[in-house]
């Protein structure tokens, strides 16, 4: 039994990572209301945020806390421009906050207004820090296929998903592929752990093959988000780390998902003790209540700009960057997540997600269940299912069977992904699970009868 999802048609509202036909034919669900893990449309019918909206409500819905010091803030000062060299005492305590939380050797924080601003800047300083130290040939950046960097036209020209590029062409010059190390579905064709991570070691046939002096840095998530909830074997992060040594180019990490706790540590990075060159921020370090990034740089890029002498000048920056009411709701977000340890609680309940989500495999549709921290994907079958309005993927049916039973999560290709906030209670970790098993089972028994139907009008 399932109760209609209740949609709303905007006249004027353009929306993103969905078809605009859709949305005129459909609609969308307009949320009104959000507490905990639970927000709200404007019927009144509540729905789990299985995703924490978009990965970032780390701290849940409705803290009263964060939009207290947003309030304090823009009564004392609304907005100062970092742009023209002016600072704030908010932005100035988060860079260092953001300092103490990161690996060591990244000293230095550029703020930017979201992920792909954060991404476009990385782009823009290995190319600056390479030029300085007389290399301006080592602009390449090497990411991963099915990666995700941003949709701005220098961060999607990053991401590895085809669909990001098809009707924007042609990309940003430079960008170089690596296999993503999925070891279930390897696109080298080999079996871990005989195949000694032969997905990091295709970094040093590329770079022997394109030459170290053409390539800047490799930009990596430490576990691919978009891209499926995709965990690297153990020893792949300390690999890149020591081949990009080896041949002196920079490490970058996109821990705009991973970041401030879903992995169960400030930075995903750490959980694998690799210390990157740059890292790449945005989502939880607000926990969604107001857009904000930016990039951790290491001393020596920092060193370098600085050596550059008084009349260099950046040239690189947003008018929102460092925004002191934004970098205000960050400190309470923070200061939230440290009173209520909400940084190491995924680690805690890592193993508890897992043992819920093995269970879905008796549905014989599962491929695999991936769970890191709190983070997870439950990866089917590729298989398009019948329906009344034509084949779609299994992950999608299930997505929409999830939405009709309250709760919110994402379909990606053959993945469903679970991202709830932090604050998540284990109690509402079942109800999630239970609820994608209700829905798995619904659309399972559907395509039956519809395969049923169909061998019944074709016999």
């Amino acid at each position: 039994m399932t109760d209609t999802v209740h949609r709303f048609a905007p006249r004027h509202l353009v929306c993103g990572f969905v078809s605009p036909y859709q949305v005129m034919q459909q609609g969308t669900l307009r949320l009104v209301k959000g507490r905990g893990i639970y927000v709200w449309d404007q019927h009144g019918r509540r729905y789990i945020d299985g995703l924490a909206s978009l990965w970032n409500v780390a701290v849940g819905h409705g803290q009263p806390s964060i939009a207290r010091a947003v309030a304090r803030q823009m009564n004392h000062l609304a907005y100062a421009p970092t742009l023209l060299g002016f600072s704030s005492q908010p932005a100035e305590e988060l860079a260092r906050r953001i300092v103490q939380l990161a690996p060591r050797g990244l000293t230095r924080v550029l703020f930017t207004s979201g992920g792909s601003e954060a991404n476009e800047s990385i782009i823009r300083l290995v190319r600056l820090y390479w030029r300085l130290k007389g290399h301006p040939e080592k602009f390449r950046i090497v990411t991963l296929n099915r990666g995700y960097h941003g949709s701005s036209t220098g961060a999607a020209s990053l991401t590895g998903l085809p669909y990001f590029h098809q009707y924007y062409e042609p990309l940003m010059e430079g960008v170089l592929r690596l296999p993503r190390p999925h070891c279930r579905r390897c696109e080298l064709q080999l079996e871990h752990p005989s195949c000694e991570i032969a997905c990091a070691n295709e970094l040093e046939q590329l770079i022997q093959r394109e030459g170290a002096q053409t390539i800047g840095a490799v930009l990596i998530e430490p576990v691919q988000g978009v891209g499926g909830v995709i965990v690297p074997p153990e020893g792949y992060h300390q690999r890149l780390r020591e081949i990009c040594s080896r041949y002196d180019i920079l490490l970058a990490c996109d821990e705009v998902i991973t970041g401030f706790g879903r992995l169960g540590y400030p930075f995903g990075i750490q959980r694998w003790r690799v210390t990157p060159d740059l890292i790449s921020f945005a989502k939880g370090v607000t926990s969604g209540y107001l857009p904000l990034g930016g990039v951790l740089l290491s001393e020596e890029i920092y060193r370098t700009l600085v050596q550059a002498g008084p009349e260099f000048s950046l040239h690189h920056g947003f008018t929102y960057s460092g925004h002191p009411a934004v970098c205000a709701a960050a400190l309470a977000n923070l200061n939230l997540m440290r009173r209520r340890r909400l940084m190491s609680r995924a680690r805690r309940l890592e193993a508890y997600l897992a043992n819920l989500l093995e269970p879905l495999k008796r549905h014989g549709v599962v491929r695999e269940i991936r769970v890191i921290g709190l983070m997870a994907a439950v990866e089917f079958e590729s298989s398009q299912v019948p329906t009344a309005s034509g084949q779609w993927p299994l992950a999608v049916q299930v997505r929409q069977a999830c939405l009709e039973r309250g709760l919110i999560v994402r379909a990606s290709g053959d993945v469903v992904a679970v991202c709830p906030p932090l604050v998540v209670k284990t109690s509402e970790l079942k109800q999630i699970v239970d609820t994608i098993d209700r829905a798995i089972e619904a659309v399972v028994t559907n395509a039956k009868e519809s395969a049923r139907q169909s061998t019944r009008a074709n016999g």
